[in-house]
């Protein structure tokens, strides 16, 4: 049972109801009863009591499929193994052979969901509120049941591949035994992203507490359920403007700012965090043994944290109840986790315990010791961690490459009754709740739809750097010049405020003859504390944009590349290289004797001197007039130096210009073919970035390092199948799938190159 809630202010009880399921024509698909939501007939659900119940009750539903949910995305996949001790349902579902007496197999549950949310829509009185404030009061629950039965088909669809459709509810025996027409994927999402538009970005309910659980986690951003429906649609149908769109619904959450009354209660922009396991800088300087690695990426218990806020990891989860015996228990705490049956909880007493059933296969181990870990050491030194820093014993503990493996799982063996036993603790389900999204998973999401829209170097930042506009300009734009990638990159504003990587700022390096970019350099902050943005491969292999070796960047076709208007550029003139003339010395300048002016070219009698000069004539000031006969030397400066001089600059002048002339021709000449270069340059450059077999390249690449990453960072989560499955999907190839799942069990891959093993079937009502 759904512990209570408290909504509004208002004390709600959990009412007993009743509502039938819908289905198509076959009852015995339908789940006769719902213990929270039905009215008689046609009445209006038009107060806070009851629409709160009714939103409580669908809650409640949903906990009938979150452990499937999960069980569906790992089991059929490649990341988990399912041991001998394991149920037979298990062991189906990993096996790809599911009958129809599988306890998971149960497409009622999901329709508990739905019909639910049918009910409601059908009987909410939407248009109930304060007219004078244009409020509606259930606009926020409204929204939310749309988003959640979006959700809901979706995961079914995706389960059994077609599914019977309907949006009304189903009460009576008559409708129940009704034909429905069988929805597949894309149906699905053509009618889901049309849905959901009218409550696009609304706002959350505003309740108090759900299980002691923030109750904003408990709901379903509509942006995320859109953007999961139009990558979908983009996968199945090869559709670049579905990814786009896809691409816009994860970023127009990342930045949701949703009006709320409560000021406190205002969500952050969506940042990846700095959370990390890594190897210290005194490890990284340690030339001994490597010890535990440092940091920790487990998410912190969910009711200790507040949706919204800055670093929050969840963003959707499933609350269940806190005991087996409550009702809906998450039974992923038993199945990943070894159970102690009793006795002392130390290993060492040698007690009795319950292994787990599923495990973490050798897939994702060697994935995680494939990569390559590197940091900077205490003296800022780049290093890089190899397998020869490890003793076998520390490689099979996980310590090896990226080190979330072993921060996520917990393996020790031990001797009991003279019997081996492997107890095991999993961290990412050994909480009460079912996480459904969080922040680092939609980030992933963001990186496939940009590579799937045509933009694998903005996916490669989410993996490597994060997201910033300066790591846009500088990383980004140059490789998608044209101005249609311009208007769609515009739309991603990360500003340097509210998302802040570990590059405060980049510098560039040019080619000094042409306008090439031959390097670009992040200029890193002086501390992490002043980072909320991370690569998401950082949070487990060091820093990501050290390594080369990580999504290294690939040539460009150089076909049609102007190297013969760049080998004539040649270099730039200089005028240390011509034949300018010696400039004429400028003669030494020679005064104008006092009595120029009145007596030119005269040497004056001292009484005419004294006239001219009284007041400060003296005798001896005249003998040195006289001595240095002033006059002579001035009429020689005037009448020889000065034209001399004049005559030789002339010269100089018209030397220096015919020269000058010269060299302006030839630097005209060259910026002329620095200009043939650049526009022939800019033309190649602009063809050969956005050729289809370069972007294709870059793709592959790219998708395959963001599958990966969805596989270190989101293991046990219930991703892997499906995230395999819009591969396969993308590039219309089956053996992708079956390829990676071949990989724990050939057997099982084998089945999945036929397409229908893909989904499961029911009584041969619902499935393929």
């Amino acid at each position: 049972m759904l512990p209570s809630i408290i909504g509004r202010g208002m004390g709600v009880g959990l009412l007993l109801l009743c509502l039938g399921l819908t289905t198509t024509s076959c009852e015995d698909m339908l789940d006769k009863g719902n213990d929270y939501v039905i009215y008689a007939d046609d009445r209006v659900i038009g107060n806070p009591a009851d629409t709160v119940t009714n939103v409580l009750g669908i809650l409640n539903k949903l906990q009938g499929i979150a452990v499937r949910n999960n069980l569906f995305g790992e089991l059929r996949a490649d990341l988990v193994k399912v041991n001998e001790n394991a149920t037979t349902d298990l062991k189906e579902i990993a096996s790809i052979d599911i009958t129809d007496d599988n306890k998971y197999n149960a497409p009622r549950d999901y329709y508990a969901v739905i019909n639910n949310c049918n009910y409601y829509l059908a009987h909410v009185d939407s248009l109930a509120g304060n007219t004078n404030r244009n409020e509606k009061y259930f606009e926020a629950e409204i929204a939310q049941v749309h988003s959640i039965r979006a959700w809901t088909y979706l995961q079914m669809v995706l389960v059994y591949g077609r599914v019977p459709f309907v949006t009304e509810p189903v009460v009576t025996k008559l409708q129940s035994d009704a034909t429905y027409p069988m929805y597949d994927l894309n149906q699905i999402c053509d009618y889901f992203i049309n849905d959901l538009q009218p409550y696009y970005g609304m706002y959350y309910p505003n309740y108090v507490t759900i299980a002691s659980i923030d109750p904003r986690m408990c709901f379903f951003p509509t942006q995320v359920v859109v953007g999961d429906l139009y990558l979908w649609k983009a996968v199945l149908n090869h559709d670049v403007e579905a990814a786009k769109q896809a691409a816009k619904a994860y970023y127009d959450y990342i930045v949701w700012d949703p009006v709320d009354r409560d000021s406190y209660r205002r969500k952050t922009k969506l940042v990846t965090g700095v959370r990390r396991a890594y190897w210290s800088t005194e490890t990284l300087s340690s030339s001994g043994a490597y010890r535990m690695p440092s940091g920790s990426l487990t998410m912190t218990y969910y009711p200790n944290q507040t949706w919204g806020r800055r670093e929050v990891e969840p963003i959707t989860s499933i609350p269940m109840d806190s005991a087996a015996a409550d009702g809906f228990y998450n039974e992923l705490r038993l199945l990943y986790n070894s159970q102690p049956l009793g006795g002392s909880s130390n290993t060492a007493s040698g007690f009795v315990e319950e292994e787990a059933s599923i495990s973490p296969s050798d897939v994702i181990k060697e994935l995680s010791r494939a990569q390559e870990y590197v940091d900077y050491n205490r003296e800022n030194q780049i290093v890089k961690v190899t397998a020869d820093k490890f003793t076998d014993e520390q490689i099979t503990e996980g310590y090896l490459g990226d080190l979330r493996y072993q921060d996520n799982n917990y393996t020790t063996m031990f001797s009991s009754n003279s019997e081996t036993h492997t107890y095991q603790v999993n961290y990412k389900n050994y909480y009460q709740h079912i996480l459904v999204y969080r922040a680092s998973q939609v980030y992933l999401r963001l990186a496939e739809a940009l590579n799937y829209a045509g933009y694998p170097r903005f996916a490669k930042q989410i993996l490597t750097m994060g997201l910033s506009n300066i790591g846009i300009e500088y990383e980004v734009l140059p490789y998608y010049p044209t101005a249609a990638d311009s208007a769609f990159i515009s739309y991603f504003d990360f500003n340097d405020t509210d998302f802040r990587t570990y590059a405060r700022g980049y510098s560039r390096s040019f080619n000094p003859v042409t306008s090439e970019i031959t390097r670009v350099t992040p200029v890193l902050r002086s501390s992490l504390d002043d980072c909320n943005m991370w690569g998401i491969h950082s949070h487990g292999s060091g820093l990501a944009f050290l390594n080369e070796n990580y999504a290294p960047a690939l040539p460009v076709d150089s076909t049609g590349y102007p190297y013969a208007l760049r080998e004539a550029i040649g270099s730039m003139p200089s005028r240390s290289n011509y034949d300018y003339p010696t400039a004429p010395q400028s003669p030494r300048e020679v005064a104008k004797p006092s009595t120029w002016d009145a007596y030119p070219n005269v040497v004056v009698t001292e009484d005419q001197y004294k006239e001219l000069n009284a007041s400060w004539y003296t005798t001896t000031s005249y003998k040195n007039y006289v001595n240095r006969d002033s006059v002579g030397r001035y009429n020689t400066y005037l009448t020889v130096t000065l034209p001399a001089y004049e005559e030789a600059m002339e010269v100089y002048t018209a030397k220096t210009d015919s020269v000058e002339a010269v060299y302006q021709t030839d630097m005209s000449g060259w910026n002329e073919r620095r200009a043939n270069f650049q526009t022939a340059y800019d033309a190649w450059y602009e063809a050969a970035y956005t050729a289809p077999t370069f972007i294709a390249q870059e793709q592959e690449q790219m998708d395959q390092l963001i599958l990966d990453e969805q596989a270190l960072e989101l293991a046990y989560e219930g991703n892997r199948f499906y995230d395999l499955m819009r591969r396969a999907y993308w590039y219309n190839d089956n053996s992708i799938i079956a390829n990676a799942v071949s990989k724990r069990d050939s057997s099982v891959g084998s089945k999945l190159l036929d397409r229908s093993n893909w989904f499961l079937n029911w009584k041969g009502k619902i499935g393929m």
